[in-house]
This record gives C-alpha cells, sequence and structure tokens, in this order.
C-alpha cells in the first residue's frame, strides 16, 4: 500500500471514529433528556391528580373526571392510580390493581420513585392528605421520544455517509497533494 493511500485510510478512519463519538454523544444526550421531560411530566400529572382527588373533598368524583378528561391531555397508554394505605386502588373510577404490592411499598418507602417498566416510564410519589396517606402511580409510553429519536437516527445516518464519503474523498485529495509537493508552491 502507497503512502498516500495508507495516509489516507488513517485520516478517515480517525476522523470517521470522531464522528461515530460525537453523533453517539448527541443522540444519547437527546434520548436522556427527553426521557428526563417525560418523566418531569408525568411527576406533574401525578401532582394535579393529587390536588384534584385529594384536595377537592366536596367535589363529587364525576365532576373530578370531567375536569381531568378536558383539562389534561391524555398521554399514550396513560394509567394513573390512587392507592390507599391498604394498598387498593381508589378514588379514579376502575380498583385494577395495576402495579404490585412492591412496587407501591417501594414508593411509600422513598416518598417518590421513577422508572422504566418496559417502554414505559413510571413516576410514583407518597402524598399526605387529611384523608389519609396514599401512593399516586403514573405511567405512560412516550411515543413522541421513540419517534423523534427514531428520526434523528435517521438524519445522523444520512450525515454520517455524508461526511465520511467528504472525509475519504478530501484524505485522497490531501495525501495526492503531499505526495506532490511542489504543487503547494
Amino acid at each position: 500500500m502507497k503512502i498516500k493511500d495508507r495516509l489516507a485510510l488513517y485520516f478517515t478512519l480517525i476522523s470517521t471514529l470522531v464522528l461515530v463519538c460525537v453523533l453517539f454523544t448527541i443522540y444519547f444526550t437527546f434520548i436522556k433528556f427527553m426521557q428526563g421531560d417525560f418523566f418531569d411530566r408525568l411527576t406533574d400529572r401525578t401532582m394535579v391528580t393529587a390536588k384534584l382527588y385529594l384536595e377537592a373533598d366536596e367535589i363529587s368524583s364525576d365532576s373530578l373526571s370531567r375536569v381531568r378528561e378536558q383539562y389534561l391531555e391524555k398521554l399514550n397508554g396513560e394509567v394513573i392510580r390512587i392507592y390507599n394505605s391498604k394498598n387498593d386502588a381508589t378514588f379514579i373510577g376502575d380498583d385494577q390493581q395495576y402495579w404490585n404490592i412492591q412496587t407501591i411499598e417501594r414508593v411509600r418507602r422513598y416518598k417518590k420513585a421513577r422508572f422504566k417498566d418496559g417502554n414505559r416510564q413510571v413516576v410514583g410519589i407518597y402524598y399526605k392528605d387529611n384523608q389519609g396517606d396514599f401512593v399516586i402511580l403514573a405511567s405512560a409510553i412516550d411515543q413522541s421520544t421513540i419517534t423523534r429519536a427514531e428520526k434523528l437516527l435517521k438524519i445522523m445516518a444520512v450525515i454520517f455517509l455524508v461526511i465520511f464519503i467528504g472525509l475519504l474523498v478530501s484524505a485522497r485529495w490531501i495525501a495526492k497533494k503531499y505526495s506532490c509537493p511542489w504543487i503547494f508552491l
């Protein structure tokens, strides 16, 4: 292999490795930021639920459900449950035991929890009220982040290919220039 070809190859490999590291850093930073933002939205959802269902003692549950549906945008696959001190689902119209006792007790012990359950993000808070102590859990699937991440990955792949080809061509050009030093004069 000629020296100019070797120089072009090394330059392209090093530059490509740096480019891949930068693109991965951007991608994973974007994912973490979006997940954190969605966790914050779910936390807001639990606090609104606490205020609507636990602080509004004199309002009927039907009125609360109408207010919630009217003013809160439904998240993809959203599930919200309020659990009483006996770990029974209460207040929200159905009494389905969506989360297990261990999850509810973990929230009760740590006062707050954030975790992923498959493709779901889950937030739980412990809430003391004059009616008792409650655990509020909310989860949903952040489909918009999944879609955005897929689009970002496609864009980054195209950018990678364009830059890789540009690096390869420019490396060959520079290597050719160095093999004929009189051209620079």
